[in-house]
């Protein structure tokens, strides 16, 4: 049986599964509110980008509040020697690193000055 309820943001189905691509959220994250940003990929989640720490001031409208308090209930972690856990697990998140394709040829810097010359 399929249920459907009304939300703010109009009809949602409850047992849609996360749809693949990237997001960003809010988090505490080591005590702190951040924005970070992850990916899910086949359901799975995985941190992306990083995060970054921002004041709740920042955020004066009322929908950024409540985004802040919704999101800051799901998402809590730590973040130490370069890995993800969420708090009180001690195995790390999936990291999603961006790799930069080293098929073409690079130029060194003088035949990229004689280039623009």
């Amino acid at each position: 049986m399929q249920v459907i309820y009304a939300t703010m943001n109009g009809m949602k189905n409850k047992d849609k599964k996360p749809e693949d691509g990237g997001f960003w959220a809010f988090a505490l994250i080591n005590g702190r509110l951040a924005e970070f940003h992850y990916e899910i990929s086949k359901g799975k989640f995985y941190m992306s980008y990083g995060h970054c720490y921002v004041k709740r001031e920042e955020y004066k409208t009322k929908k950024e509040q409540r985004w802040i308090d919704k999101d800051t209930e799901k998402y809590r972690f730590t973040y130490q020697k370069g890995k993800y856990r969420k708090v009180g697990e001690k195995t790390p998140l999936l990291m999603k690193r961006m790799r930069i394709s080293r098929k073409g040829k690079t130029l060194s810097l003088e035949e990229l000055d004689k280039k623009l010359s």
